[in-house]
């Protein structure tokens, strides 16, 4: 007979943010965090799990009251608001499938006042009267340890003395001790796991949960006097998002069962991942787990702390008003480069700095030369050379091989960097199979072997050069899906890469596959008119008038002149005017041509001291502009630079004109060997 097998446990994973503020619009911390959650949502969909993913705002502060006072307004109807600000930033920034509680609602408002009841029940709650000072923009009460020496002259301290209910928090200080020792991993980084215990180790003291000097707040249902202090109400939301029965949970406690057992299949806690900023860990990895202790249901399985922003090297704040909002970003570089960025450029835990002008590099540098000009040269040379269809491999050689096993080994190692939370280390890991792809370009120069008729090199060349870039976009989607999706319909594959799982990174390329027409994913940006730049993509997403700072004058584009025939008579000059001239070495990163120009290509090079320097050439005539990427140029570095249709040129480079047969041939200057970019010529 055969034995029937009960079907596997159904996969789920709940991860949070934050319970975000809402007395102003989002900053890029906040879009941070929320980007961090939205990829670990992505990733384990993509790993096969079921996902709950909750946001929301945290409402009922003393901040918002006072805000909403100065207005003339109700605080709901100052949250109400405010709260279309968040959601349009998520909906910007990509979030996907996310579920969004506030804790005005009516249903958080029951699974607070339960909570608390029981706990006040079992006797760790009592009342007494707290003094102290209170932080009104972060809607806490200070240590005393955290008091400034003229606490009078802070606008944003007031001293309260108030009745108020406690917490009995000390009772926890041993449960809590062998909690962190029982899980290790509870908190990442590590470095934040040891600040936390050694805060619990120097003494926990009895917590502050209400207030008695305002009525906005969800009421003490033992005592209608009193609201829940903000923090410990929003702090519930994640259970009032979970899909928590605390009915079927107190029914079960009452009865001495387990209120695990008795929960519903929509129930996902406990937390799998709360995600927060350094400011907030205490609240989530002391008190939180305390609480929930108290009560008698599981902790949160583990926390990421990540570190702060700073915008031009001061700390991102709303009070100080120094904040780049998610749109202003969004309108740069779009999305996926907002999102690419702010993983790419810190490893979590540690703090950030946010600017303008490092967003635009990383957005120049990584996406559109590196990757973009991966996926477009790939694609211009695969229409080219193969008339779009990929062949099976049929030879194959050493440096195939190497290609190949880099491209089956990385995409894994990137998942497992997602899953340690690195998210730095597996974009940087990415990255290096995109610069290894380009080098196997260069190396193998489709090119060369086109017109030397080794249709089947070429074919197993890109038929690599795919595959490669297929898993490189299934395990780049859940950090860029927009990017990914668009790169993935011109690689000609149906669907969006996006809602695919890892599984996809075993199927192989069909024979005979049909790729697309490549398209610019990431426009590059201007970096030496930035700010012009960010003013018209702006105008361009808002559909908005933004002023500009400093308006000037820009000429017309000119069309490039080619230099006119030398005369027969020369014109002998002394070294001192040679030695005017700065002659360089320089290597093409990227090559495009120029929109409207026959003639003009754009290259990017690296001159040894940058590598987003662009040169404007009258040379698509002769040269494809795939065939120069790699290739090491001698330019003109100190002339002056010139807009030629639009584009800066800041140099040009050098080529010999040939009309010996009577038709003219323009052919560039490159130099013998290994030769690195900025070595002068003389």
């Amino acid at each position: 007979m055969e034995s029937k097998q009960s079907p596997p446990e159904e996969k789920k994973f709940y991860v949070t943010t934050p319970i975000y503020y809402v007395n102003a619009a989002p900053h890029m911390g906040t879009g941070y965090t929320t980007i961090l959650a939205d990829i670990v949502a992505r990733t384990k969909r993509k790993q096969g799990y079921r996902v709950k993913f909750v946001t929301g705002s945290d409402e009922h502060s003393q901040n918002i009251a006072d805000k909403a006072a100065e207005l003339g307004l109700d605080p709901l109807e100052f949250c109400n608001r405010n709260i279309p600000a968040f959601l349009e930033a998520w909906k910007l920034l990509e979030i996907s499938d996310y579920e969004f509680y506030r804790t005005s609602s009516p249903r958080h408002r029951e699974v607070v006042q339960k909570f608390f009841q029981r706990i006040y029940e079992l006797g760790d709650i009592y009342k007494g009267t707290y003094s102290g000072w209170y932080h009104t923009t972060d809607n806490r009460f200070l240590d005393p340890s955290e008091v400034p020496e003229d606490p009078e002259s802070k606008p944003y301290l007031k001293f309260l003395t108030e009745e108020a209910y406690y917490f009995r928090l000390s009772k926890y200080e041993g449960y809590l001790l062998e909690f962190y020792d029982q899980h290790p991993d509870f908190i990442h980084p590590d470095f934040r796991r040891t600040e936390m215990l050694n805060r619990i180790r120097e003494g926990l003291k009895d917590l502050c949960i209400s207030r008695s000097s305002t009525e906005w707040g969800i009421p003490l249902p033992w005592d209608r006097n009193h609201v829940f202090y903000v923090w410990v109400d929003a702090l519930l939301t994640y259970l009032t998002g979970s899909g928590f029965d605390i009915d079927a949970a107190l029914a079960a406690l009452e009865r001495g069962e387990d209120p695990m057992a008795v929960q519903p299949a929509a129930n996902f806690w406990p937390c799998d991942l709360h995600i927060m900023a350094v400011d907030i860990p205490w609240f989530h990895a002391v008190i939180w787990p305390a609480m929930l202790k108290s009560f008698g249901i599981p902790a949160p399985k583990k926390l990421l702390v990540h570190g702060f922003w700073n915008f031009e090297g001061t700390k991102m704040s709303k009070s100080k008003g120094n904040v780049f909002h998610p749109k202003d970003a969004v309108a740069l570089v779009g999305a996926d480069g907002v999102r690419y960025f702010v993983v790419r450029e810190v490893p979590v835990g540690l703090d950030g700095n946010f600017s303008v002008r490092a967003l635009a590099e990383r957005y120049n540098y990584d996406l559109a030369n590196d990757l973009g000009n991966l996926l477009h040269r790939t694609l211009n040379m695969a229409l080219k050379f193969l008339g779009g269809v990929i062949p099976a491999p049929t030879v194959v050689f050493p440096r195939d091989l190497e290609i190949k096993e880099l491209a089956d080994r990385v995409p894994g190692e990137v998942i497992e960097h997602y899953e340690s939370l690195r998210f730095k280390e597996g974009l940087e890991l990415a990255w290096e199979l995109v610069r290894e792809l380009n080098r196997y370009i260069d190396t193998t120069k489709p090119w060369e072997l086109n017109k030397e008729g080794k249709k089947e090199e070429i074919g197993t060349i890109f038929h690599l050069l795919i595959e490669a870039i297929r898993r490189l976009l299934i395990v780049l989607s859940p950090v860029m899906p927009g990017a990914c999706d668009r790169y993935w319909q011109q690689l000609g594959f149906e669907g969006r890469v996006s809602e695919l799982t890892f599984d996809a990174l075993s199927e192989t390329l069909p024979e005979n596959h049909k790729v697309g027409q490549p398209e610019v994913v990431f426009p590059r940006l201007d970096l030496e008119d930035l700010e012009e730049e960010f003013i018209r993509r702006k105008e361009a997403l808002t559909g908005e008038k933004v002023e500009r700072i400093a308006a000037e004058e820009k000429p017309a584009p000119k069309e490039e002149k080619m230099a006119e025939k030398p005369t027969e008579e020369k014109e002998w000059i002394e070294i001192g005017d040679f030695m005017k001239l700065n002659l360089i070495t320089a290597k093409v990163l990227s090559a495009e041509p120029v929109e409207g120009a026959d003639k003009l290509i754009k290259l990017t090079v690296d001159d040894g001291s940058r590598k987003d320097r662009v040169l404007v050439a009258g040379i698509r005539p002769w040269y494809d502009p795939e065939e120069l990427v790699g290739r090491t140029i001698v330019i003109l570095d100190n002339l002056k630079p010139k807009k030629l249709r639009g584009v800066l040129s800041e140099g040009m480079l050098l080529a010999a004109t040939d009309e010996s047969q009577g038709e003219r041939v323009v052919r560039i200057v490159t130099v013998d060997g290994e030769v690195a970019p900025g070595s002068k010529l003389s």
